[in-house]
Formats: C-alpha cells, structure tokens, sequence
C-alpha cells in the first residue's frame, strides 16, 4: 500500500533522513532540514542507481507516480532516466539564464555591472537566445563575434568572448555540455587595435579644441538633448566616459560645489572628489530640470520614456562627436579626431603645458601614483589647488568658445 497525501504533509524532519516508500521503488526522502525529495532506486546493467523526480511540494504524490511511471518503462527497455531527463532539461537552456546567474556572482561595483550588462544585452542576448545554449559549435560564436568586429568594436567583441567563455565554463560544470566551444575564441579574432586601446584619439591643439567645443554647444535638434549636455560637461571634469554615463544626482552637492564619485564607482577602487566650476554647476542644474527626480543625471529621451533605470548609450557621446561638422572642412570630424574618454588626454595635456602642478593634476584625473612619497603627499588632496585650477580651467574653455583665444 503505497503513500497518502496526509501522512506526506505531516511528515517531519528528524536529526537523520528517513523514507517515505510509496511501491516499485518510489519513495520520499525527508531531511534534517525540512525538504522532500522524490526518488527512484532502481537497477540498471547490473548497477544500484537512483533517479531524483523532484520536490515536494513542487512535485504531487500524483505527478511523482506519474513520474515514476515513465521512468520505470524507460529502464526496463534498458534506459537511464536521469540521462534522458537531462537530456531533455538540456534542451531547454538559454544562455541568458546561465548568464544572469554568472551575474549575480560576480563581485563588481555597480556601475561596471550596469556597463557589462548593457554591453551583453546589446551584443550578446539577441543572438545568443535564437537556440538552446547546448547547440552552440565555436563557428557559431565566431559568427557572432564578427557582428561586433566587423563594425569596428574589436575591444567589445574581446569582452564579450571572455563572457562566453565563462559563462559556457559554467554550463560545462553543470553537466550542461561536455566541451566550452568558447575556449580560443579570442585568438580567433582580429586583435583589439593596440593604438585606440592606449591612446584615447583626442586632439592636442587649441585650434582643434576651440572648434569642436563651438561644435558641441551649437543647437542639434538631432542630437540627444542629455547627450548635449554630458559633452558640455566633460571638458570641465575629466571624468572617464563611464562615469559620466553613470553619473548619480546623489553625487552632486550643488551648495558645496563639489561632485563626490564613491569608491566603488571609481575604477581604481578610490573616492574621487569632483569641484564643480561655475560653467559646471550650469549644466547640471539644467540637466536637473529633466531628469532630477530619476537616479542618473544623463538620461536619454529615449531612456526615459522606455526605462528609468538606464541612463545615454555607451557610445553616444563619441558618435555625437564623429557626426559634428569641422566647418573648416564641411566634413564630419569622423573617427580618429575625438573621443568622449580624449577629453581627459586632451585636459592633461593642456594643464601641463600650462604648468598646473603635476599632483593636482594626476589626482583629478583619478589617477594612481606610483611614488610612494608622491602618495603620501597626496593624502592632503590638495583641494584648494584643485579648485583653483578647475575654476581658472573652466573659464579657459569659456574663452574658446567666446573666440577670446
């Protein structure tokens, strides 16, 4: 006589499992800590096997019988139940789920899992989810590498191979497949160019500057109104791109005129204190006017009529720039004139031809030192000369745009 579903329901955990038996093998398996499992001891080539159903009470005293049921038939025509139930379950697997759950454990500051994120949302879900995770050969994934190559982000398409090959590791550990068709993508592809990677394009005249920063604050009623104004921005912060896509109103302190960035934002793990000139203050404030109450201060028109949680494009601001007109040529600027990360090249350059002392400029730019003595010295964060100089900075870029230099 097999099982009723009272004596299931009443069952409780003692210190040792115990069983529940139910007939032809099929029984209950109650543990210490309170969970239920159906299980099938059965014998199989001379082997003492056993084929876990489910939980209870996920799976029914009826759908466990059910169950049972089939997988008996399935080892007396002399097959594996568990392996034609993985089978089964393997069939199903969409990269996107092992992705997320790669996700989750990694240990990242939140704005680099909100940059990884959107990087594998844009380039990899699309593609990756036309077919269940288990089917994938390596000339499928080099198919999906090239669509990132081929339109010239070679350093995207790196990453995204280095998501791949961790995420199908992790299938592999899971009994999902038994090869990472991952492994080696990258020397498969055309190298990230070494150039680009190192030296951020960005210009070194004051020519150069001068037009471009007129180019950015000249109407577009083409241009994203938030991209707009996180170019106007960046000449007078010299903050990395992704710093300013993630920019957070709770950063800004508008009476102290100062931005504190978090450690945790920051790429080299260290609080970085922002002070905001007059000029930078400007536009924030009229940047708060669209997007004060959400969390990010650049948020795109778009974005926010989709999303509230997703703030301008990873390659907005630099797209902006290639699409701008050098009305000394009639040309777009195109590829090789500036980037949106330049800007902190082109700053740094420029402060030092105009002597502002090296440490004031080396922690602005968040960057770490390398001499020990320099280091301890810079524990005073030389704010006064810092505030100075990004005050005198922010009128030198004035000048450029009012034609004054």
């Amino acid at each position: 006589m097999g099982m009723s579903n009272t004596q299931i329901k009443n069952a409780k955990p003692t210190e040792k499992q115990y069983k529940l038996s139910d007939q032809g093998g099929l029984y209950l398996l109650v543990r210490p800590n309170g969970s239920k499992v159906w299980r099938y001891d059965y014998r199989l080539n001379d082997k003492r096997l056993t084929h876990t159903i489910g939980t209870y009470p996920d799976t029914s005293l009826a759908g466990a019988r059910e169950a049972h049921i089939a997988a008996r038939r399935l080892v007396k025509a002399g097959s594996n139940p568990t392996s034609i139930k993985n089978q089964v379950s393997n069939s199903n697997i969409l990269f996107s789920v092992r992705c997320k759950a790669w996700l989750i454990k990694q240990n990242l500051a939140e704005s680099t899992r909100k940059d990884l994120v959107q990087r594998i949302e844009k380039n990899l879900y699309p593609y990756m989810d036309s077919k269940c995770l288990t089917s994938y050969e390596r000339s499928d994934l080099i198919e999906i590498m090239e669509r990132m190559s081929d339109r010239g982000a070679r350093e995207t398409a790196f990453r995204m191979a280095g998501v791949l090959r961790k995420v199908f590791n992790v299938a592999l550990k899971l009994g999902n497949m038994k090869e990472n068709p991952a492994n080696g993508l990258t020397e498969l592809m055309p190298a990230p160019d070494s150039k680009t990677k190192s030296n951020f394009a960005h210009v070194t005249s004051t020519d150069d500057l001068k037009v471009l920063l007129q180019q950015i604050h000249k109407p577009d009623p083409r241009r994203d109104t938030a991209v707009t104004l996180a170019l106007k921005l960046m000449p007078l912060v010299f903050l990395r791109p992704k710093n300013i896509r993630f920019m957070k109103w709770e950063y800004i302190d508008f009476e102290a005129a100062l931005m504190t960035i978090p450690k945790e934002a920051m790429k080299m793990g260290k609080e970085l204190k922002v002070p905001l000139a007059t000029q930078a203050i400007a536009i924030l404030k009229e940047a708060h006017k669209s997007t004060g109450e959400l969390e990010y201060v650049f948020m795109s028109t778009i974005g926010i009529g989709k999303d509230k949680s997703i703030p301008i494009g990873e390659s907005a601001t630099t797209n902006a720039i290639k699409r701008m007109i050098d009305p000394r040529t009639g040309k777009a600027f195109g590829t090789g004139f500036m980037t949106s990360h330049g800007f902190r090249h082109t700053a740094s350059t420029m402060l030092n031809e105009l002597e502002y002392p090296a440490d004031a400029i080396e922690l602005q730019m968040a960057h770490l030192t390398q001499n020990v003595i320099r280091g301890t010295y810079n524990k005073a964060q030389l704010m006064p000369t810092r505030i100075k100089m990004m005050t005198e900075w922010a009128d030198h870029i004035e000048d450029l745009l009012n034609n004054l230099h």
